[in-house]
């Protein structure tokens, strides 16, 4: 399964954190592994090119982890939008993707 942890406080997103794989299929064939995949690379990238420097970024093999310096509009637009990403997609793959958000 593909968990997704999202650290917020009332107003901003302050860390995305994604982890695991789907198990929806064999390797390589795997529907839910690639859309996650896709998003999460989309993001990484467009932070970097219309966000650099917003925030802490770390990508390792299955484990995606993005911290945000607070008070940057760009950066929070991002995460939103990436958030509703993988939202839309764990509606229609809730057995295997899970994103839990803790408010702090």
């Amino acid at each position: 399964m593909v968990h997704v942890a999202v650290t917020r406080d009332a107003q901003e997103i302050l860390e995305l954190d994604v982890c695991g794989h789907a198990g929806q299929a064999p390797h390589g064939e795997d529907l839910v592994c690639a859309g996650v995949s896709s998003i999460m690379v989309g993001m990484l990238n467009a932070i970097d090119q219309l966000a650099n420097e917003t925030c802490e970024l770390s990508m390792v093999e299955g484990h995606i982890h993005i911290r945000s310096k607070e008070g940057d509009a760009r950066a929070q637009l991002l995460l939103a939008a990436t958030l509703i990403s993988l939202q839309t997609l764990e509606g229609s793959y809730s057995g295997y993707i899970q994103i839990t958000v803790q408010e702090v």
